[in-house]
């Protein structure tokens, strides 16, 4: 008997991809920066498309029962293959040696002659609440417990693989010569039931920026994006927000962040007011909605190089400070809001799918995990990621 799938449960996962991706900096538009998306049981479903919304890519939402329009999530034309298919070679013309894996022989060959890098990674739980983004940073376990500067006036620091906190202790994936390292596959568990996972490269890392005063902190000598993910160093890269210090009595006063943007200018994020929340620890600010984890950069932006300082204004928590990080989305990872279920993204069935992990000198990202909560606590979470160079 062949099983009949939940449609509702496939509508809201695609609703919440496509609504994620339309609340980030509109990247593909200008640059034709994108990442993949997988479906609720783990399958390749399409590309989010940063600014716009979801595009999806072999599923057919009238086949699985879907028979009404989802604003945000879109249908895979042929026109629309046509422009994606252009767009991401202008993207890469700037770097010649990307693409040097252009074939399943190419992967196989790879991994055949010495070239796979595989590793498994696991992160401890932290407490959460259901319907909030959290960081796992701090979370010990595998690659060690990561730590957010305390410094005031805020200072930052750049990360790469050898950064204590990333998914993978040491460097497991950095290339050597003139290899690059590729994303083949990505697979979680977690011990508790959530919404949705989320793959990042965090660039850059820095605090305290206090909420609980008026005053404008600024970054002391802040550190710049020098990974390129296609399109430039920055593009595509978000901020987001995480609490270091837990926000007592938190006022409902709007916040914003200066940055500076894709192309070194200076920005200002919109300045939300924030929900008058007690946030733990861990908990990512909502500076747009509990559903978003970003934090909604200045109209036009399609990215951020350097984070500049922030400022709160009335309305201020008694206590509480937020790490600000400089992050890039590299694959999101819808969960089945069940615990104990393994997912995995399988990137070589779709060669176009393929993440190149960007170095710096031959060192790759700071991996790290953003997590959509639905329980009281995250639970343990593992997962393992095959990668090959070449």
């Amino acid at each position: 008997m062949s099983k009949v799938p939940d449609v509702d449960q496939i509508a809201t996962k695609l609703l919440d991809l496509g609504l994620s991706a339309r609340m980030m900096a509109p990247a593909w538009d200008k640059a034709g920066i994108r990442q993949p998306a997988m479906g609720p049981e783990g399958q390749f479903v399409g590309w989010m498309l940063p600014g716009k919304g979801l595009l999806l890519d072999g599923l057919d939402k009238d086949r699985v029962g879907i028979t009404r329009e989802m604003p945000y999530v879109y249908d895979y034309s042929p026109f629309a293959r046509k422009r994606d298919f252009f767009l991401r070679r202008l993207r890469d013309l700037h770097r010649s040696e990307v693409g040097a894996i252009t074939t399943y022989d190419d992967i196989v060959n790879a991994r055949a002659n010495g070239k796979a890098r595989d590793a498994a990674f696991q992160k401890a739980s932290i407490t959460t609440a259901a319907g909030f983004w959290y960081d796992t940073w701090r979370a010990t376990g595998s690659g060690g417990a990561g730590t957010f500067l305390g410094t005031t006036a805020p200072t930052d620091a750049a990360l790469d693989a050898t950064t204590t906190g990333t998914l993978f202790g040491g460097s497991p994936f950095n290339p050597s010569g003139s290899d690059k390292s590729y994303l083949l596959t990505m697979g979680i568990f977690a011990g508790s039931a959530h919404f949705m996972a989320l793959l990042i490269d965090r660039h850059i890392s820095g605090g305290a920026y206090r909420l609980s005063v008026s005053t404008t902190e600024t970054t002391g000598t802040p550190d710049t994006v020098t990974r390129d993910y296609g399109g430039g160093a920055g593009v595509g890269a978000q901020l987001i927000a995480t609490v270091r210090t837990a926000r007592a009595t938190p006022g409902a006063g709007t916040w914003a962040v200066t940055y500076l943007d894709q192309g070194g200018a200076s920005s200002v994020s919109a300045a939300n007011a924030l929900p008058a929340t007690a946030d733990p620890v861990d908990r990512l600010v909502a500076h747009v909605s509990v559903s978003h984890p970003f934090v909604q950069l200045e109209a036009g932006d399609t990215g951020v190089k350097q984070i500049v300082s922030s400022a709160r204004v009335a309305a201020l928590d008694t206590t509480g400070d937020v790490a600000i990080s400089i992050v890039q989305p590299l694959v999101w990872i819808p969960m089945l809001n069940a615990a104990s279920i393994y997912l995995e993204r399988d990137l070589p069935s779709d060669l176009s799918g393929l993440i190149e992990l960007a170095n710096v000198s031959l060192a790759t990202g700071a991996l790290s995990l953003l997590m959509y909560a639905n329980a009281a606590t995250l639970g343990a979470v593992m997962g393992f990621i095959r990668t090959c160079q070449g």
